[in-house]
């Protein structure tokens, strides 16, 4: 079994395809997964991806309306994962990640609770466990965890072969279809130690 830390951007671009990228090739190779998807979010990662859309050719009108939704769009995360489980919060960011991709500027107000219903959640209990502590604790559970395992771009994805807890793989940026296919075939083949600590920063290859 393979275990994939994914950290994103809530609304970062390249998180979008990298997201993309991964859900194709687990879905051709058909293995077993543990799967953590981990949005964070900081000023650095909010202008990286203003940088990011300037290169695609977007034009932010409104920047503080876009670092307002960013950090609104991690607690939303956060507080449907309280509310309704980990995978309509996982299938809400990808769907407002989707709907923003290609343009900022099609964002709505309205966007979050019009995706929200169509997941057949309730806006208004998702609004109002935004504001609870426990909201603030695990962002910053999110937030340590990616301090202890090194990571400082996003997307970074790391991924681990837990049948032979060998040495992970760190993975910053976007990751082509066909590399990733390539690392689950040869990881899932090489010879493992038998005692690595794969959960230790210093265990990571950067590829």
């Amino acid at each position: 079994m393979f275990e994939i830390f994914l950290f994103v951007n809530p609304i970062g671009v390249h998180c979008y395809n990298t997201e993309v990228a991964l859900k194709e090739a687990l879905s051709e190779l058909n293995i077993d997964i543990c799967f953590h998807f981990i949005p964070i979010n900081s000023a650095e990662i909010i202008k990286g991806d203003l940088i990011r859309r300037k290169k695609m050719g977007q034009k932010i009108n409104d920047i503080p309306q876009f670092t307002m939704v960013s950090y609104q769009a991690l607690r939303a995360f956060h507080a449907i994962r309280f509310t309704y489980g980990q995978k309509k919060a996982r299938t809400y960011l990808f769907n407002l990640q989707k709907a923003i991709s290609a343009d900022f500027n099609d964002y709505s107000e309205n966007l979050p609770q019009e995706i929200a219903e169509k997941l057949n959640m309730n806006f208004a209990k998702i609004r109002d466990a935004k504001v609870s502590h426990y909201i603030d604790d695990s962002i910053k559970r999110d937030q340590d965890l990616a301090e202890k395992l090194n990571v400082h771009n996003i997307p970074t994805t790391i991924i681990y072969n837990q049948s032979g807890n060998y040495n992970g793989i760190l993975l910053e940026g976007i990751v082509a279809h066909d590399k990733l296919i390539d690392i689950f075939k040869n990881s899932a083949n090489q010879p493992q130690p038998k005692q690595a600590k794969y959960f230790a920063s210093s265990h990571l290859r950067l590829i």
